[in-house]
């Protein structure tokens, strides 16, 4: 059994005389501890006394002496200077300025300090926390690349030199046939010549021996010989040697071969002409939300509560049947280039992997989950949730801990009504769509409001679904309201603080009905429409000279 410490500390008492019961409210007038037995006795005897529970007191002023009249205590608050000062300053300097109560602006000084401490630890040091471990990702992460880069370059090191050795290896090969052959003429030649000499030599002897002797035919006859012995020298041509042309060392061809480390600048854009570039024909229609997955393939879902990838023709490479809301952002790729959706009846986000292979990833309890994004910053993962009438956005790290509850504004009020499609701005802004409230809704990082979209006068509805955000930091939404009356569908391009900058698709250039909406890597917008079996891909950003 576990003992108790004597060390716990003791419950707050009555400051009533005679009463040791637990103290569970103050009169903010007496500044007195009262129990729930005296209260009443103290309500009765003492008129107009403010009673409160207990931690929500007012906190009794602490004395404190004016720096100018030092035997007096510091109990006026002056409101046209805004600072606290005694009685004899407020008669002799502030008797025409407006004085409030100093208890009761310390009270709510107090009061907001608290509400700033509350709300430090409450997003404050958590965005921290969330910083300090998002670095430590990157940190580690970085420190892999580095070696992933290290690696590549030995490899392609070892490749050069193996290239090198192979080239250096065929030309000395090269050069042994040369100089055999070479070298085999001269031996050749070597021994004619001594068989020459040889010849002439013995002639020679042969003469000189029977000189005395000879008779005058065989002497023309050994004359002539002589001279035909003379016509036979060997002859050989000058050998010739191989020509080596060394070739001219480029330090940039020889570079583009190795490869080259340059830092990663961004690239830089500005808006342009809205072109329409190309059309993605899907087989099944319908698409109510877009995932590209980079270089050549994407995600697709359909009203048939199906997950589709296609490749860049339109030919269907998997599907995964689902119990997914097809009206929501319900899916998402990660920088891994997994793919990540929610099943709203098993409250629970799956992951797919590179191989096909799905696995439960994050399991939400009793909040049930719709749109979902997975952010290229940080990796975290931004979940839209929903409980009874309840909503949220949930942030969890990339391996599915839950780091932040973003639900209510500084004052309380929910920020949300329905999350159907999510997105990250650059500059770490959430964006939601809330096609339930009819607008547009965006946060910062640490989950403060910054401001909402509700549409554009010039179109009498305004239903967002789809959203996404460029590099430039626009976020872009589309209109999906249409009627028999009146078609808004379009697409809208805001700045990251919110203000129109254009209707980037008007309705009639917009697909009708327009649901998916995405930017791909090549920085182009994807757009699909419900019940159609085409994605529209536009470009409006121009790259400019660096």
């Amino acid at each position: 059994m576990v003992e108790v410490p004597d060390t716990a500390q003791h419950y707050i008492e009555c400051d009533t005389e005679s009463c040791k019961n637990f103290s569970e409210f103050y009169c903010n007038t007496c500044h007195q501890r009262i129990c729930d037995q005296c209260k009443q006795r103290h309500i009765d005897q003492k008129d107009k006394h403010e009673i409160v529970l207990y931690h929500e007191r007012k906190r009794k002023l602490i004395s404190e002496k004016c720096k100018i009249h030092s035997t007096q205590d510091i109990n006026v608050y002056c409101d046209d200077c805004q600072v606290p000062i005694c009685s004899m300053c407020f008669a002799l300097h502030h008797c025409v300025h407006e004085q409030s109560d100093l208890e009761t602006i310390y009270n709510d000084t107090l009061q907001q300090c608290q509400k700033e401490i509350s709300m430090i630890w409450k997003t404050v040091i958590p965005e921290a926390k969330n910083n300090i471990e998002s670095n430590w990702e990157k940190t580690e992460n970085i420190k892999k690349e580095m070696a992933k880069y290290r690696v590549s370059m030995k490899k392609r090191a070892d490749e050069i030199k193996k290239a090198v050795d192979s080239i250096l290896t065929d030309n000395n090969k090269k050069l042994d046939e040369i100089e055999n052959s070479i070298l085999n003429e001269l031996v050749e030649y070597q021994k004619e010549t001594e068989g020459y000499r040889n010849f002439l030599e013995k002639m020679i002897a042969d003469y000189e021996s029977e000189i005395s002797s000879v008779k005058y035919t065989e002497l023309m006859k050994f004359h002539l010989d002589i001279s035909l012995a003379t016509l036979k020298m060997p002859t050989i041509s000058e050998p010739k040697l191989p020509i080596l042309r060394l070739g001219k060392l480029n330090k940039e061809k020889l570079t583009k071969q190795f490869g080259e480390i340059k830092a990663n600048s961004p690239e830089m854009f500005k808006l342009s002409f809205v072109t329409k570039v190309s059309e993605k024909s899907i087989q099944e229609p319908g698409p109510f939300h877009l995932s590209p997955l980079p270089p050549n393939k994407f995600w697709a879902s359909d009203n048939f509560r199906s997950l589709i990838q296609y490749d860049m023709e339109g030919h269907i490479l998997h599907e995964i049947s689902t119990t997914i809301l097809d009206f929501q952002g319900n899916h998402t790729v990660t920088t891994e280039g997994e793919l990540l959706y929610t099943d709203y009846r098993k409250h629970t986000v799956y992951r797919v992997t590179s191989d096909m292979s799905t696995k439960k990833f994050i399991q939400t309890g009793s909040w049930v989950p719709g749109a979902i994004f997975s952010s290229p910053i940080n990796g975290h993962i931004l979940i839209g949730l929903e409980r009874k009438s309840a909503q949220k956005i949930t942030r969890y790290n990339k391996e599915g801990r839950k780091l932040q509850d973003i639900q209510s504004d500084d004052k309380g009020q929910t920020l949300f009504n329905c999350v159907n499609f999510i997105t990250e701005n650059i500059n770490g802004d959430i964006c939601a769509s809330d096609w339930r409230a009819r607008k547009v809704v965006v946060v910062t990082a640490s989950g403060e409001y910054r401001f909402s979209y509700s549409g554009q006068q010039s179109q009498s509805g305004f239903l967002p679904h789809g959203i996404c955000t460029d590099v430039l930091g626009h976020i872009l939404v589309c209109n999906g309201f249409l009627t028999f009356d009146e078609n808004c569908s379009s697409v809208h391009l805001l700045d990251k603080d919110g203000h129109i900058l254009s209707f980037l698709l008007t309705p009639e250039q917009c697909p009708p009905y327009p649901r998916a909406l995405c930017i791909d890597d090549q920085h182009n917008l994807w757009v699909g429409g419900r019940g159609s079996s085409t994605v529209s891909v536009y470009k409006y950003l121009q790259r400019t000279e660096k």
